[in-house]
């Protein structure tokens, strides 16, 4: 006896419908019968991905739609949204930025942008002004995508609690922790055309930030300017660094162990390009219980490159 998908009880096809985008329920589903309309009708938290506008799509299912992923330039009313908590942004429009505040998306807790290639002051502050507004009290996740000019100014924001960059700016690990007093999460990544220029940048002295992530692929920073960035989050537990280090490795994670004091988990890519040749892998390890799992390699170049898997 073969079952068919309408035999299945509700519970299980309101699992099942939960792996679907409400573009694909409602051209699938959506027309078999009352049953699976009442089903599809009872759905909290539906997403949907935009590449065009779509006024039937939306008019049904609106209110239903808790995360939302516009790829279109074209304007869409973010106020036909009332429950949306998740908004992604892949082509910022005017017409969207301006619709980045509490009266739009009363719920908004995650946003996350598209690249910035404004290189104007007032392009990157209009961008700036939107991205940490005091009009999104709820927003606690920000992924800002790339930001391809220094970061001139932040305002001010007490909520949020996580964000992801990528910059050609080192200034702007410093602009966040200043702006983002609560934060807890920080993951920063640096492009090709990065240039250090943070050496004389104030910073904050005991951020509470717990888990930081830095990725230099391109080797443009130094132990410097990565030590200032240390000086400020005392207080992190988790970190994962990857970069080409210019003093010797040994001499980083004894300054790291020190800056630290909290440290529990320890992740890295770390070419050394230092004159050591000599430092066993074995009394590394020794200056902190989170330096066990440090394996040393070779790297591509001939440096020596430590890394933890």
């Amino acid at each position: 006896m073969f079952t068919q998908l309408e035999d299945l009880p509700n519970e299980l096809l309101i699992d099942t419908f939960g792996y679907f985008d409400i573009r694909e329920l409602f051209y699938s589903f959506w027309k078999l019968n009352k049953r699976f309309k009442r089903l599809i009708r009872s759905l909290q938290n539906l997403s949907l991905t935009l590449e065009k506008d779509e006024p039937k799509l939306i008019s049904l299912f609106a209110c239903q739609i808790r995360r939302l992923v516009v790829n279109t330039r074209q304007d869409i009313n973010f106020n036909q949204f009332p429950r949306l908590y998740s908004l992604v942004l892949h082509q910022m429009t005017p017409n969207q930025w301006k619709q980045l505040g509490s009266a739009f998306l009363p719920h908004l807790t995650y946003l996350s942008t598209s690249c910035i290639t404004e290189y104007s002051y007032e392009g990157l502050l209009l961008h700036i002004r939107i991205l940490f507004p005091n009009q999104l009290p709820t927003l606690r996740h920000l992924n800002l995508g790339f930001i391809h000019a220094p970061v001139f100014r932040w305002t001010e924001s007490s909520s949020l609690y996580s964000i992801s960059v990528r910059s050609n700016d080192p200034t702007v690990v410093p602009y966040i922790l200043t702006s983002c007093h609560n934060l807890y999460y920080l993951d920063v990544s640096f492009l090709p055309d990065t240039v250090e220029n943070c050496k004389n940048q104030s910073v904050i002295t005991n951020h509470p930030l717990k888990q930081f992530i830095l990725s230099d692929s391109y080797h443009k920073l130094s132990f410097e300017i990565v030590d200032i960035f240390l000086s400020s989050i005392p207080n992190v537990k988790r970190i994962k660094l990857s970069f080409q280090c210019n003093v010797p490795f040994i001499d980083f994670v004894q300054c790291l162990s020190n800056r630290l004091r909290y440290l529990r988990r320890f992740d890295c890519e770390i070419d050394d390009i230092s004159d050591d040749e000599t430092t066993a892998i074995e009394i590394i390890r020794q200056i902190h219980p989170c330096f066990n799992r440090i394996q040393l390699d070779r790297g591509l170049h001939g440096f020596r490159t430590f890394r933890t898997y």
